[in-house]
């Protein structure tokens, strides 16, 4: 199998993958507090880690503001972050956690490890470790290509003119002459 194949491969278990995780993340955690958004809880992680201002932590979860905003307005009002003036600038605010939130954080971490734990159930230390280091190898690559991202960049299939003024009649499919002949045995093996 060919690298190409290999990675082809590997985008089919990433998407097996996406699909499982979408489901996990478009779902709600009922907490002693309220009802949360699974997607919430990555606020939550993230301000773990330091206080941010609310474009900051969009930044960091690669995120729509609006979005945030959304989902700190949900912390707040479960007693989980709160809003305080902002040490280098007084006039903005930062997003801290408060006891609750940290509390919150320990609580889903623990349940997390717990429930990635029995999925691992049939691998070995050594099995983790190695899947452990692979995905963080990977991830660091994913996050320098997410900050290289072209959202006006045009994907379209190679053998189209990246031209629309072309007539409709000036499209071959391919392995056909614009006569409609197929090539000979001798050209297809060449290109091969």
């Amino acid at each position: 199998m060919s690298r190409r194949d290999h990675v082809d491969q590997l985008l089919g278990v990433m998407g097996r993958y996406g699909r499982i995780k979408e489901r996990l993340v478009n779902t709600k955690l009922k907490t002693a507090d309220g009802v949360v958004e699974t997607a919430a809880f990555q606020c939550l992680f993230a301000l773990a880690a330091q206080p941010l201002r609310s474009g900051e932590l969009a930044d960091v979860l690669f995120a729509d503001p609006s979005t945030i905003s959304r989902h700190v307005a949900s912390l707040v009002n479960l007693g989980y972050v709160e809003r305080q003036a902002d040490p280098r600038d007084g006039r903005a605010t930062i997003l801290v956690l408060t006891a609750a939130g940290h509390a919150q954080v320990r609580s889903v971490r623990e349940h997390r490890v717990s429930t990635l734990d029995d999925a691992l159930g049939e691998f070995t230390d050594a099995d983790i470790q190695t899947l452990t280091h692979l995905m963080s190898k990977f991830v660091d690559s994913c996050e320098v290509l997410a900050n290289q991202v072209d959202d006006h960049q045009v994907i379209a299939p190679a053998n189209t003119s990246s031209h629309l003024e072309a007539e409709p009649s000036a499209h071959v499919p391919a392995g056909r002459s614009p006569a409609g002949s197929t090539p000979k045995r001798e050209e297809q093996e060449a290109s091969r």
